[in-house]
């Protein structure tokens, strides 16, 4: 039984060296040569730079240091300065050490250590540690391993990792893991992770850019991206930056733009943080600035250097210039006064300048309206129970002082009074009193 086992084994072993042996037709003149210039597996020529013209080669073949031009490749390996031209390299093969261009079509093969120019790697290809210049690569191929890429076009479900990508297009592809793209690059419905967009590159048309830097004037359109940093750059037209944030139309320098934050519109943001889903619109301008779960619309909030930070509110139609919020710094009469004369005027003095229009005081009636209040301390502003003044508060000339005058004279025999002032009074930048004003104990009428 083992002597007939051996005997099957032969011819089986005969036909896999068959298989790897020279079997073309030779069409060319080049399978004489082949002898010289071609080496079987496990072996290595001693030729210089021979050449190879018009013929295909298949099945086992290792070509080293060689010159093939016009020809087809298929399951060899081709490495050590040779040089490949007008060629298909197909079917597992792998190019080493190698030059590939004129138009040569590397399919499902592998190059490392490479350079391709002029030529088309597709059909899951794997280009490792190679240049590849003027070229495409495409249909799910891979470039990865410290690889660059000039002026040329990746697509069709590409793979870019650990590469560099200068003044080339890439296409429905994926570019990640520290990969590079710059020096006006563009990147169209394509995902970048982890990766570097620079020099007036372009991402557009659905991109998705995560974990990734976008800077020195490139652009990004109709895209997304998440955790990633956007430094002198434009953000426009639809792109959606950190956690559903949405840049449309708008230039960020030196900003941050996340959680379901939005700027739109025409405006601009600087220097800045806008977050916790706030919204900036409407050819609005930012700087500077902290904006926390406000809107910023049709308004400007930048002043110079000067910081500022909106949270918890809208800013509407409005140039600010600063963001602190005013305060009553003192009241006419005192707190606590008393011998209070039953003819005298109230008197308010804020922090700073005021927004005239949003001092107020209830001029028809009892009713307690108005941002500046005067209530009996037993009424303590129960409803109908202020008192009514004779006309609108007037001014200091520095809008820092309102003084009202009531339209009939305080009640005598020790009446307390109290002063309230609502948070609608603002300051001419739209800031309101974070907090409502009113005495303590009251002002107290003579006997």
């Amino acid at each position: 039984m083992k002597y007939l086992f051996f005997l099957l084994l032969i011819p089986v072993i005969a036909l896999i060296i068959n298989s790897c042996a020279n079997s073309k037709e030779d069409t060319s003149g080049a399978i004489a040569q082949m002898d010289q210039t071609l080496d079987q597996p496990n072996f290595k020529d001693d030729e210089v730079n021979p050449n190879i013209p018009n013929v295909t080669i298949d099945t086992c073949y290792l070509i080293d240091n060689t010159n093939i031009d016009n020809s087809t490749i298929d399951n060899s390996t081709i490495t050590d300065n040779s040089s490949i031209k007008n060629s298909t390299v197909k079917n597992c093969s792998t190019v080493t050490r190698s030059t590939v261009d004129n138009s040569s079509t590397i399919d499902n093969s592998s190059i490392s250590d490479s350079t391709v120019n002029k030529s088309s790697i597709c059909v899951k290809s794997k280009i490792d540690n190679a240049s590849i210049d003027n070229a495409t690569v495409c249909n799910s191929s891979t470039v990865q391993g410290g690889s660059a890429i000039f002026s040329s076009t990746v697509d069709n479900s590409s793979s870019v990792n650990k590469s560099t990508l200068t003044s080339s297009t890439i296409n429905t592809s994926v570019v990640d893991n520290g990969s590079n793209v710059c020096q006006q690059s563009t990147i169209d419905n394509a995902t970048l992770d982890n990766a570097t967009v620079c020099n007036s590159s372009t991402v557009q048309g659905g991109s998705t850019i995560l974990s990734s830097t976008v800077d020195n004037s490139s652009s990004v359109n109709k895209s997304t991206v998440s955790s990633s940093t956007i430094n002198s750059s434009v953000v426009d037209n639809g792109s959606n930056v950190c956690q559903q944030s949405t840049i449309d139309n708008a230039t960020l320098d030196n900003a941050t733009v996340c959680n379901s934050s939005t700027v739109q519109g025409g405006s601009t943001v600087y220097s800045s943080t806008i977050q916790g889903g706030s919204t900036v619109r409407n050819s609005s301008a930012v700087c500077n600035s902290t904006i926390d779960n406000a809107t910023i619309d049709n308004s400007t909030v930048c002043y110079g250097s000067v910081v500022m930070s909106i949270s918890n509110r809208t800013v509407q139609n409005q140039i600010m210039i600063e963001s602190g919020a005013p305060d009553v710094s003192s009241t006419i009469p005192a707190d606590s006064a008393t011998g209070v004369l039953i003819t005298s005027t109230i008197i308010v003095e804020f922090d700073e300048d005021m927004d005239t229009s949003s001092i107020t005081t209830n001029t028809t009636n009892a009713s307690c309206s108005g941002s500046i209040q005067v209530s009996s301390a037993s009424n303590d502003f129960a409803t109908n129970t202020c008192i009514q003044m004779n006309g609108d508060p007037t001014s200091s000339s520095d809008n820092t002082t309102f003084t009202v005058t009531p339209a009939n004279t305080l009640s005598n025999n020790n009446t307390t009074y109290k002063i309230r002032v609502k948070t609608t009074v603002k300051d001419p930048s739209g800031n309101t009193m974070d907090n409502q004003f009113e005495t303590g104990t009251g002002f107290t009428t003579v006997k």
